[in-house]
């Protein structure tokens, strides 16, 4: 059953990376499309230390400040970062 709560994580990782290749991105950006599976993994982590710690604020608020972040990553990549240019001649060759 928990594997359940992952798909969705995996899915957005998995859609971004085609996002992030159609839109001309890649190398190491691409690395960044990891970030809702590292979301989610963190904060089944967080939350399985808080139950047994038997602090749930601290969980709620370690899942809000690192978790949310994380799942949000591509997407404040993919609207504050410069994209490459689409079309037109490669840079520095001929046409």
């Amino acid at each position: 059953m928990m594997g359940l709560s992952f798909l969705g994580p995996i899915l957005a990782s998995v859609l971004y990376v085609i996002v992030f290749q159609k839109a001309g991105f890649r190398g190491a950006i691409l690395a960044v499309c990891a970030g809702p599976l590292l979301g989610a993994l963190a904060g089944f982590v967080m939350g399985r230390v808080a139950y047994a710690g038997g602090g749930m604020p601290m969980s709620f608020a370690a899942i809000i400040l690192i978790s949310l972040p994380l799942s949000l990553l591509p997407l404040l990549v993919l609207a504050f970062k410069s994209w490459p240019p689409v079309g037109g001649p490669p840079p520095g060759g001929k046409p």
